[in-house]
């Protein structure tokens, strides 16, 4: 059967965003590693700075739009310095990631388990668990994949000692910007003895070009 050449440009895309699957994979692995270890440096080094769109929504704590805003925000709570104790380890695990077809940029989603150590002050340190879900969108840049706009979806921040149906003071403050230069925050629904959760961010699907940020809050599972 002769080789096409409509087939060898399908071939080549493949592996291509094959290759774009795995340096993703790579580049979130190096960004919670440099998180876990607080270098701000590493962290930035991955973020396509040079879009004026780029951003970062973590958890309750806004959105934060904009080199500036990223900027800024990742040194001030992953670059401060950290008490003897002091403790963040977020795993990466069920990578969901699809290139789009045009290979300009990829959405991305990982569930993100995790655990802790608080230390206040004087007092003891204390052991919590942190887990939630790491969505994001990626675009090439400078000869690699970036992160475009991150969003951390947090699930359950607790005590360990008293377990996320015990202990709900960690998960929820006011939706209000908690920061000079974010915005208010999208989506902030962790769990809650009182809540039924809700099943976001959504898992990215095949796609042909990006069509905006809004498929980590798709409640259409149909397809």
């Amino acid at each position: 059967m002769a080789v096409t050449d409509e087939r060898r440009a399908r071939l080549a895309a493949n592996l291509n965003k094959l290759r774009a699957y795995h340096e993703i994979q790579n580049e979130m692995g190096r960004v919670v590693a440099a998180v876990n270890f607080g270098q701000p440096d590493k962290v930035l080094a991955r973020f396509a700075l040079g879009r004026p769109d780029v951003s970062v929504e973590w958890a309750d704590e806004g959105v934060f739009i904009g080199p500036e805003a990223v900027t800024t925000i990742v040194r001030e709570t992953i670059g401060r310095e950290r008490a003897p104790g002091e403790m963040v380890d977020l795993q990466l695990t069920t990578p969901m990631i699809e290139v789009a077809d045009d290979q300009r940029s990829a959405e991305a989603l990982w569930w993100c388990p995790g655990a802790g150590t608080l230390v206040e002050g004087t007092d003891e340190p204390e052991a919590i668990w942190l887990w939630g879900t790491l969505a994001a969108d990626f675009v090439p840049d400078g000869g690699t994949w970036k992160i475009w706009h991150l969003h951390y979806f947090r699930y359950i921040k607790c005590h360990y000692d008293r377990g996320w149906t015990d202990d709900t003071s960690l998960i929820n403050r006011p939706n209000v910007p908690m920061h000079p230069l974010a915005k208010p925050t999208t989506h902030h629904n962790p769990y809650s003895p009182l809540s039924i959760r809700d099943g976001l961010p959504a898992a990215p699907r095949p796609h042909r070009t990006y069509e905006g940020i809004g498929w980590m809050l798709n409640r259409d599972k149909t397809h």
